[in-house]
């Protein structure tokens, strides 16, 4: 609808593949175990779901403290209403390290009145030169804080998630003197915020600044390309952020790749890597070139196993598929000057970002002996940059120096969050590893958490004491019921999740179920693959077996009722009689001829014994079993296919003969259907009988298409004619004999015939394909029911509320009717596997033989030397040498230095056919004939 709305292609409703809850996903995990500073809040969630015990580790500081590591002396005052505790040496009576000072909250009556106290406690801690960190509930609030702050002209940062890339930096410099910073709760999360500010984001800011880019470089390496050297270095001398030492590098790089490229053209790509990479990796000239191979085919799994059976690193492998995707690119540019440049430049500029954070961290690390070599071996690094990340580190030190003296980090909340445990992570920004730092949360009555747990009494209680509403609320109580009110948030918040886990649950057994027996499919582990299939086909025979012989008439007023109640309006209890003859009509083929307007006055129950009156019938005239037939024939190969005489009128000659000798190779398979299905278990005296009559009927068949007036006009008509009167020959037959048998001997038969028939297909396409069907086919099945059962569990899911209104609980008819859904999909998936069994087995093979021929294909072409490749232009492929034919006298490839017919060409023509032509089974070339 929302798509229609819109005015959008409507798509298809998107269908459920596989569905978990978050909880049941990390129960899948054996161990499970881990660490954060805000689990003690949520200690009963952890327990009830996933039976994991909270265990709360002192920090750092209060191990030193508790262990008297130190001998600190805890120094405690009031500060506006709070406790301050500060750790002191005892020797110098200097503070070593500080607890964080959590002021009380400061409730007012209106969301105005909280923004602007929030304004004047930034002003107040930012003219003290505090960094200043406001965490906000939403992305609206930040917006409003930002404009006040820009009213009141104080510099600060906004994350507003406009600029999420450079989220964790902005933060990250929140502890610098005098900083101001508006963010979400969520943002910024995991990233250590340190007083006086992070030298190491510093530095790389900084060089970013100052430092080219990639596109100036782009620009740098065109010039080069299009005007010469000296308009490059002009430009780059001209330019602010460019070195003409630059233009050194690019030439450098596009020396290195033109000269490998002068050698691609002589042995193309292949050749080339086949020769550079031999002394890295220590592999001779073949096997790198078979791994070439393998890796220009795509076959990574395959190169690997030979690259390790070779006992050699691995890693030539990825290393062999990067450097053939950048010299194939680079040959695919030559002529191009503008898309060459651009590839010269993101090689240099992937070069100098590397050596970039490589100087960063040994100047940070002190290791300026490296620094110094890194901007001697990288292009575009003048060494000045050294002294200017060394004043970062210096000034970052002394800045921590000065916030650590003024109080350090000054966090602020605007609101409460739903859960404590995000509140605990802002505060957890101040103060952290012992430094200064305190944090306030500030109010009001017209917060969605004060709203809905009291805060209309409370604005009530204001309004009629006429308090201001920019004064705050200070009151041990107000902090009691905050505190209350968020803990019953939490736990309604717990509560919805474990409703959901317990809906979940109930899937979660048969999610395990279905997934244990695909694993078990796809791995052949603890499962027999015809055991599985036997017992669908089994099944299936004996529920047919059962409808329409056993149980014919209970099968058929199942049918009946399930067809009126579907087709009866509850409210009036008006029965839609031509939809409910429309839905038994192919149980019940007579029922059309009933007459609808008798029918349409009867009750339910009057209607279900006219309609099973027509089942008596059915029973009586044998039709049930003709109804049996028909099933059976959905998923059996059951009548052979007829032969075509009417193709006869095309032959000028030997009609008569081709006619008799269509009879007799019919009646060879119409005879072994009959042996091979009912045959055993019928008597012979009635199985001779039998048989009679269905030859006698084949032969009349035969006998009625007149070869002599067979003419192109009548030849489709006779045959339409001649194919009825034989195939109602074969049913006959096939009537009779099943009439001769009661239920087992008839499940006897099914089964029978059904297991020689798969003998037969094993042997036809081989035991080893049919193991793959096996495997195919029980997992479409598998994966299509369970699809649909996920579907239809979702439906229930949204619909199994209702059932509130009839005094049943939701959570017990939802588990009732779950089991009873899973047990129908593990029927339909035994029926869908018999059901596609024989219709199915047939296509594979053809599938496979296709598969074969193309794979040998490619095979013989590779072992000759070749590149079976699609054309650019048209249909079809072409082949093309992979490595270019190599001469008797010609250098070897391998590198040597010898001739090749004085090296590897024995080698190579022992492995090969002669000109990469086809060999017989006994290895003989396959020559072409000279035409004549």
């Amino acid at each position: 609808a929302i798509e229609a709305k819109e005015g959008v292609a409507v798509k298809r409703e998107t269908v459920t593949v596989a569905t978990i809850t978050l909880q049941n996903y990390f129960r899948l995990y054996e161990k499970l175990a881990g660490m954060t500073g805000t689990a003690v809040t949520d200690a009963e969630e952890f327990d009830k779901i996933y039976e994991l015990g909270v265990t709360p580790l002192p920090t750092n500081v209060e191990h030193i403290v508790t262990t008297h590591a130190m001998n600190l002396v805890a120094q405690k005052e009031k500060v506006e209403g709070a406790e301050a505790i500060k750790y002191v040496d005892p020797e110098s009576n200097q503070p070593r390290f500080f607890k964080r000072i959590d002021f009380p909250d400061q409730v007012y009556g209106t969301e105005n009145g909280k923004d602007q106290a929030i304004l004047a406690e930034i002003k107040r801690f930012h003219e003290k030169g505090r960094p200043i960190l406001v965490g906000t509930t939403s992305v609206e609030h930040s917006e409003t804080i930002h404009h006040y702050l820009q009213r009141e002209k104080i510099s600060h940062n906004v994350l507003n998630a406009k600029i999420h890339q450079s989220e964790a930096l902005i933060v990250a410099q929140a502890g610098r003197k005098g900083a101001v910073t508006i963010s979400t709760n969520m943002a910024g999360r995991g990233t250590d915020i340190l007083l006086g500010g992070n030298p190491e984001g510093m530095a790389a800011e900084t060089l970013e600044k100052e430092l080219f880019d990639r596109p100036q470089l782009a620009q740098l390496a065109a010039t080069l390309l299009s005007e010469g050297e000296d308009a490059a270095r002009n430009l780059a001398q001209r330019h602010g952020k460019l070195n003409p030492d630059l233009v050194g590098a690019l030439l450098t790089t596009k020396a290195e790749f033109d000269a490998a490229l002068a050698e691609i053209e002589e042995v193309q790509v292949i050749g080339y890597l086949a020769r550079t990479l031999q002394e890295p990796y220590d592999m001779d000239y073949n096997g790198i070139l078979t791994v070439l191979r393998m890796v220009h085919g795509g076959r990574l799994g395959e190169a690997r196993e030979f690259v390790e059976s070779l006992g050699k690193d691995v890693a030539l492998v990825d290393d062999t598929l990067r450097q053939w995707n950048i010299y194939t690119r680079y040959v695919s540019l030559k002529g191009d000057n503008s898309k060459t440049a651009q590839f010269l430049a993101e090689v240099l500029f992937e070069q100098h970002y590397n050596a970039r954070a490589a100087l960063t961290r040994a100047v940070l690390a002190g290791d300026l002996d490296e620094a110094r070599a890194v901007v001697q071996r990288v292009p575009g690094l003048e060494a000045d940059i050294i002294d200017r990340i060394v004043a970062l580190k210096q000034q970052t030190e002394h800045e921590r120096q000065e916030v650590w003296q003024i109080g350090g980090l000054h966090v602020i909340g605007s609101e409460r969050h739903e859960s404590r445990r995000i509140d605990n992570q802002l505060r957890g920004r101040a103060a952290r590893q012992g430094d200064p730092g305190s944090s306030r949360f500030f109010l009001s009555l017209e917060d969605d958490l004060m709203k809905r747990f009291g805060g209309e009494r409370l604005k009530n209680f204001m309004a009629r004491t006429n308090i201001p509403e920019d004064m705050p609320i200070e009151n041990g109580v107000l902090d009691r019921l905050i505190a209350s009110s968020q803990e019953r948030l939490e736990g309604y918040n717990f509560d919805m999740r474990k409703n959901v886990i317990e809906y979940d649950d109930v899937m979660n057994k048969q999610r395990q179920a279905i997934y244990a027996e695909r694993r078990a499919i796809l791995l052949g582990e603890a499962l027999d693959l015809d055991e599985k299939i036997e017992e669908a086909f089994a099944t299936t025979i004996n529920e047919l077996v059962d409808n329409y012989v056993v149980n014919y008439r209970d099968y058929a007023r199942g049918e009946v009722e399930r067809a009126i109640t579907a087709f009866t309006t509850e409210a009036t209890d008006e029965i839609n009689v031509p939809g409910v003859l429309r839905q038994v009509r192919r149980l019940l083929p007579n029922v059309m001829q009933l007459d609808r307007e008798t029918l349409e006055g009867l009750r339910d129950d009057r209607l279900a014994e006219r309609l099973m009156a027509l089942a008596y019938e059915n029973e009586e005239q044998g039709i049930n079993l003709y109804q049996l037939l028909q099933a059976m024939g959905r998923f059996l190969p059951l009548l052979s296919p007829v032969p075509n005489l009417g193709g006869l009128a095309a032959r000028k000659s030997g009609q008569l003969q081709a006619k008799e000798n269509a009879r007799r190779e019919y009646l060879l398979q119409v005879e072994s259907l009959f042996n091979e299905f009912l045959a055993e278990q019928i008597e012979p005296e009635k199985r001779g009988k039998i048989w009679e009559t269905a030859v006698a009927a084949i032969d009349h068949a035969f006998a009625q298409f007149k070869v002599e007036s067979l003419s192109t006009k009548n030849a489709t008509a006779q045959q339409f004619r001649f194919r009825d009167e034989a195939e109602e020959a074969v049913r006959n037959l096939l009537l009779e004999s099943l009439s001769a048998l009661d239920s087992d001997a008839l499940v006897i038969a099914l089964t029978g015939y059904v297991n020689k028939q798969q003998d037969k297909w094993r042997e036809h396409i081989g035991a080893e394909e049919y193991r793959v069907f096996q495997r195919q086919l029980l997992l479409s099945a598998t994966d299509r029911e369970w699809r649909d059962y996920l579907t239809a569990m979702d439906d229930l899911r949204r619909e199994i509320g209702l059932e509130a209104v009839g005094q049943r609980d939701p959570k017990v008819e939802y588990k009732r009717r779950s089991y009873a859904m899973f047990a129908d999909m593990r029927r339909n998936i035994e029926k869908d596997i018999a059901d596609r069994f024989f219709r199915q087995i047939a296509g594979h093979q053809a599938f496979v033989q296709k598969q074969q021929a193309e794979q040998a294909y490619q095979i013989q072409a590779q072992d000759a030397g070749y590149q079976v490749v699609k054309r650019a232009q048209g249909k079809g492929v072409e082949l093309r040498r992979d490595v270019p034919k190599v001469g008797r006298n010609d250098p070897c490839p391998c590198g040597s230095g010898k001739k090749y017919k004085q090296c590897h060409m024995r080698i190579d023509a022992a492995a090969t056919p002669e000109n990469g032509q086809q060999t017989t089974k006994k290895g003989k070339t396959q020559k072409r004939a000279r035409p004549r």
